[in-house]
């Protein structure tokens, strides 16, 4: 199959998007590499789901992956570009993450984050609720909000919720360029039927929530995993 550099588009932001984080996990101070032992269940358990969720809204026209800016080499029905899509999103955010947790690791707003976390859960409910009849509005939501229930409930991952805030903060940066480039082209492109049609610049608002919800349950699976290290010795 002849590919040309247009057909690359996608291929190549997903290169370029993890290659200062993969060079900088062998810098001495952090060693990011020394935690990659945590990362094949905290990016596969999410990915499974979320890889779920993209085959069937795919399926279903919710939205559609552009043949110009593919490689062509679909599974499931999802440009194999989009599989690595949930493999090195969630490396470059747990490696912002880490890098939260290291330079900031005295900031310390949990009591706070919480209370507003119980607000944005309530939010997403009712969000929910109204756009019910917006198919990737209210699944998104939907799973935001059961997803923040859950882990506002789970205590000991409280003590994280502060650098996790702080590592979606600063994750939107590097989102709003990648997926700005994927909707803009577009590479991916969404029912204008199924979702508010609010957009940051070419992204849809909804997407936001979506990396939410993934980079949470990224960083929930990377704790629950040194936590059970930490009891095992």
């Amino acid at each position: 199959m002849d590919v040309n550099l247009q057909q690359s588009t996608y291929l190549l932001l997903m290169a370029g998007s993890v290659l200062f984080p993969l060079v900088f996990s062998f810098e001495k101070q952090i060693h990011f590499v020394s935690r990659w032992k945590f990362l094949p269940l905290a990016i596969g358990a999410p990915a499974a789901f979320f890889i779920g969720w993209d085959v069937w809204f795919t399926r279903t026209g919710i939205w559609s992956f552009s043949n110009e800016y593919t490689l062509g080499f679909r599974m499931m029905g999802l440009p194999a570009e989009e599989w690595l899509f949930f493999i090195i999103v969630p490396f470059c955010s747990l490696f912002i993450y880490e890098n939260v947790k290291f330079f900031l690791q005295k900031f310390s707003y949990h009591d706070r984050l919480v209370k507003l976390l119980w607000f944005v859960a309530v939010l997403c409910f009712l969000i929910a609720i109204v756009a019910h009849d917006l198919t990737y509005t209210f699944w998104n939501f939907t799973f935001t909000t059961l997803f923040l229930v859950f882990l506002l409930f789970t205590g000991w991952f409280r003590k994280h919720i502060t650098h996790f805030i702080i590592a979606f903060l600063i994750g939107t940066v590097p989102m709003l360029i990648v997926n700005g480039i994927l909707t803009s082209f577009p590479v991916v492109s969404y029912n204008p039927l199924e979702f508010s049609n609010l957009r940051l610049f070419s992204i849809p608002v909804e997407d936001f929530t979506y990396y939410f919800l993934l980079l949470g349950m990224n960083v929930f699976f990377y704790e629950l995993q040194q936590r059970k290290q930490h009891f095992e010795i």
